[in-house]
């Protein structure tokens, strides 16, 4: 079979990942290249065509920033990236994170009476506007890309999500956020390759992580208010940096606390490392979908300690940390009295084996389009 991607992957091939949703996308390109299915991306970040040593496609898209900004896209991009994918003439065209552009591949692939995907990035992708809104765009409001940008993706996904052939979830409780949909809804858990961790001790270091983009919606201001409360002879360790001014002044409070790390961005591989030799994984995002940082916690033997973020009940069901149930105060304690909770590492780590392995995620991924009664 053939399968078409769209977007700014080229990064996830040579350590540069923009994100989680891009680093999903070449995951899964990756194995379905090494099942021997023919692959392609068009990405418009890469410079030029070339092919990756697995024997993913990568297609560049000619004078991409041609032309006057603005114009360029209905005068240039859109008929050239039009071209490009019924060139492919793919029997799946796959697609992932809001967009408008998404428009196109699915125009396409409508075209030449090929199959279309569509795949959750994130809890946010499906809800009402009005809970974007507020946990999105508010935050960091600009009144030009919210009218030009972030209403076209929002008409544009929710049209896409209810004319699909397939909609990919990530977990089982995104499917209550789905309405209309005509296509088949199906759930593909996120993949993780365990060949990205590191070789390391296994000592546990006396700190806790906490990785990630900090933003108001990825939980910042639920982590400066643990940080005020919580026992200041508890060390944390955190890992990224901010996003936009507002996120930038909650950061800039917590610098020169004697119990508070600041590490700023680091590559993937040294995120691992960091993960791999912390007590726990603390996440106090608002939303997420399922984060990626969830499964390098497990797949090092790390638990997570979680305040919103809990999809498909996956805390209950297996045992891989603690859930907060959104309660600060229950986080606070369960951060002090950690040494108290029993961890089985080997445990977390066959969860993800079972669940997310890349070495399996390409036949898994095939046996749920042709056969997705086995969902």
């Amino acid at each position: 079979m053939k399968f078409c991607f769209f977007g700014h992957i080229a990064g996830s091939f040579n350590g540069k990942t923009i994100g989680g949703a891009e680093l999903q996308i070449a995951l899964l390109a990756r194995a379905l290249a090494l099942k021997n299915h023919e692959v392609v991306i068009i990405d418009p970040s890469a410079e030029k065509s070339f092919l990756t040593e697995e024997g993913v496609k990568f297609v560049h898209v000619p004078d991409w920033n041609k032309g006057i900004n603005g114009v360029r896209l209905f005068m240039h991009r859109i008929p050239q990236l039009k071209k490009l994918f019924i060139e492919q003439n793919a029997d799946y065209y796959y697609v992932r994170m809001k967009t408008y552009m998404h428009l196109i591949p699915y125009w396409s692939a409508r075209k030449i009476n090929k199959k279309f995907i569509i795949a959750f990035a994130h809890d946010l992708d499906a809800p009402k506007f009005l809970k974007n809104f507020r946990y999105k765009y508010r935050s960091n409001f600009n009144i030009f890309k919210f009218l030009t940008i972030y209403i076209p993706n929002e008409f544009a996904y929710k049209f896409l999500i209810k004319n699909a052939d397939y909609v990919l979830l990530q977990h089982s409780d995104q499917e209550n956020y789905l309405e209309n949909v005509k296509g088949q809804v199906l759930i593909f858990p996120n993949i993780f390759d365990f060949s990205n961790v590191p070789a390391h001790s296994g000592k546990t270091e006396n700190y806790f992580v906490h990785p990630g983009t900090l933003s108001v919606l990825k939980g910042i201001k639920n982590l400066k208010k643990l940080l005020t409360v919580i026992n200041h002879s508890i060390l944390i360790k955190i890992i990224g940096q901010p996003i936009n001014l507002k996120s930038e002044k909650i950061y800039e409070t917590l610098r020169g606390r004697e119990n508070v790390t600041l590490t700023g961005r680091r590559n993937h591989k040294e995120t691992i490392m960091e993960i791999a030799n912390s007590l726990a994984l603390i996440n106090t995002s608002n939303f997420e979908g399922f984060p990626n940082i969830f499964l390098e916690a497990w797949a090092t033997g790390v638990p997570v300690i979680s305040l919103h973020v809990n999809p498909g009940n996956i805390f209950n069901k297996y045992n891989l940390g603690i859930y907060c149930d959104g309660d600060l105060n229950k986080m606070k304690k369960s951060i002090e009295e950690f040494h108290t909770y029993p961890i089985n590492k080997e445990k977390m780590v066959s969860y993800v084996r079972e669940f997310h392995d890349f070495s399996t995620a390409g036949e898994r991924f095939i046996l749920l389009l042709t056969n997705p009664k086995n969902k």
